[in-house]
């Protein structure tokens, strides 16, 4: 139990002794002749219980001002209900009144707030005061009686000490009860509070997994709409939402208001009870949605679950199952032709070393021809080979402005006459990405190579710019890779990473696709750039690494 349940507790435990202070000054005062309370001392009976009511009145703004803290209030609460009520029941007759469960009552009520020892020693101080205003009592009638009879008073005394075997009993039994009260009540309140604290628990808990589903159904990639028997909409996520091109709608909204189109759909299914449910389009400039119904179970068994999904996004993802199976078999088909392939070019050089010098003109061209026409075909396997294997990717921490150094030196020392006029830029200090070196190798390779054959103008020598940069102070690393050539064509340029896209008589088509997906493989991106002052900008987006400072 929290603290502001414990002062609300004490708030209505001084509301009890507010109300029971109050009876007791009404039946003191309705009852003048027969006395039931305040038999023997009407006054004492009176101030005290004025007291008592007057000390409630201050406990009650105690606990709403909440000082000073509840321990202590409550200590000086049972205090006071002990002290007054002892003086009370000794005022109306002592053992004999009927004031005597009061006390009782204090002490059980006490023992609610008040720790299990706590408890125990209010019972044993109520016994204990209990015993001597008895004591007391016994004093006061032995000593007038000596003093009627003119005997000694603890003659007296111990004469009724031993003839009060009723009160004897009385004392006992009420000790009891007050030991019993503090323990029950204390052991009964701890398992309260305990219960409490469990199912407070349990309450937050069932609230964060309610959270947690209603987050993951309102996020969802697909739409989920629940209607009610009635045919009245209970949930409908985000998705459902932009999809069904509704408004913000308040549970218990009839679904055939917001969209005709898919109550009529579960109204044939619950006809038909059929799982072929054409699709739908909610306007012309939405996607064509797929409906799925049924039912739920439990308590919401009468509800319907209505699962939306969009047909692109299904054709998309079929779509994408069924290249990766045609690339899986392209690949075993291709590593099949390299066989009869390598054959055939062995044969073909054999040809050509054995052509005499008398051989014809159009035999060793055709032999050429042959041997051209092999090595273009064993290139498009290699590449096709080489998407088979985008998966296997060994990411490693690569410094490119040193690792470019080593690529700049092999790529020259394999290029032929005119070298390219070959230029780096390093806008950062820390140059540092994640990729994995031997397929980085391929894709610049590549990108290089286009500049080279495209990146120049008639007359000039071929230009290549490397650029290393960063997207912003704490964006994505990038390498551009940028020549001075005519540039691409507007009607090429959405055609680029097509595979088998080319305008060269000779080219395969799928450098560029090869070099996008070994870098999406890696999580990087690839993208064509348009200069406006003329040329090609090729720009890889390595993943995020660690920001770092950039040069002044």
């Amino acid at each position: 139990m929290d603290r502001r349940h414990l002062w609300l507790v004490f708030r209505a435990t001084n509301v009890y002794r507010l109300i029971l202070a109050g009876l007791l000054l009404a039946a003191f005062a309705l009852d003048e002749q027969n006395r039931l309370f305040g038999k023997q001392e009407p006054r004492l009976f009176l101030s005290t219980a004025m007291v008592y009511m007057t000390l409630a009145i201050v406990a009650i703004v105690g606990s709403y001002w909440r000082r000073p803290q509840l321990s202590v209030q409550a200590h000086l609460q049972l205090l006071i209900d002990l002290t007054a009520l002892i003086i009370m029941i000794n005022a109306s007759g002592g053992l004999i009144s009927s004031l005597n469960s009061l006390l009782i009552a204090a002490v059980a009520a006490s023992a609610i707030l008040l720790p299990l020892l706590s408890s125990l020693l209010a019972a044993a101080l109520g016994f204990f005061l209990l015993i001597a205003s008895w004591l007391v009592d016994r004093w006061q009638a032995a000593a007038a009686l000596a003093l009627g009879h003119g005997s000694d008073p603890w003659v007296e005394f111990w004469d009724h000490l031993g003839n009060t075997s009723d009160d004897w009993v009385r004392l006992g039994v009420l000790g009891s009860m007050l030991f019993i009260a503090a323990g029950l009540t204390h052991a009964l309140a701890e398992r309260a509070r305990r219960s409490e604290a469990l199912a407070r628990q349990r309450t937050w808990e069932l609230l964060e997994i309610a959270e947690l589903n209603q987050g993951i159904i309102r996020h969802l990639q697909n739409g989920v709409v629940v209607v009610d028997a009635a045919g009245q909409i209970q949930l409908l996520n985000d998705t459902a939402h932009e999809w069904l091109d509704i408004p913000d709608v308040a549970p218990g909204t009839p679904l055939d208001e917001l969209s005709p189109a898919l109550a009529h759909r579960m109204e044939r299914w619950l006809r038909d009870g059929g799982p072929d449910i054409p699709p739908f389009r909610p306007a012309e400039y939405r996607p064509e949605l797929i409906p799925r119904f049924t039912r739920l179970s439990g308590r919401q068994a009468a509800s319907i679950l209505i699962l939306l999904e969009d047909s692109d996004q299904t054709a998309a993802q079929l779509q994408q199952i069924k290249l990766a199976a045609l690339g899986r078999l392209t690949a075993g088909i291709a590593h099949e032709i390299r066989n009869p392939l390598a054959a055939i070019s062995h044969a073909v050089q054999l040809l050509e070393e054995s052509a005499s010098a008398s051989a014809s003109a159009s035999n060793q061209r055709l032999a050429r021809i042959a041997h051209d026409n092999v090595k273009r075909a064993n290139r498009i396997i290699g590449d096709v080979l080489d998407l088979a294997r985008r998966d296997r990717v060994k990411p490693e921490r690569v410094v490119l402005a040193s690792w470019l150094e080593t690529f700049r030196e092999e790529f020259l020392r394999s290029l032929d006459s005119p070298l390219p006029e070959w230029r780096l830029t390093n806008d950062l200090v820390e140059s540092t990405v994640v990729f994995d070196p031997h397929q980085l190798w391929q894709v610049l390779w590549n990108l290089c190579a286009n500049a080279c054959q495209h990146g120049s103008r008639s007359g000039e020598a071929p230009q290549i710019e490397l650029r290393i940069g960063r997207e912003n102070s704490h964006g994505r690393p990038f390498l551009e890779v940028r020549d001075a050539g005519p540039g691409i064509r507007l009607e090429n340029i959405t055609h680029l990473f097509e595979p088998f896209f080319t305008t060269r008589a000779k080219g395969t088509g799928l450098g560029l696709y090869l070099a996008r997906e070994l870098c999406e493989a890696n999580r990087a991106q690839l993208q064509y750039l348009p200069i406006p002052e003329g040329g090609s900008c090729f720009r890889i987006n390595f993943a995020p690494t660690h920001s770092a400072p950039e040069k002044d």
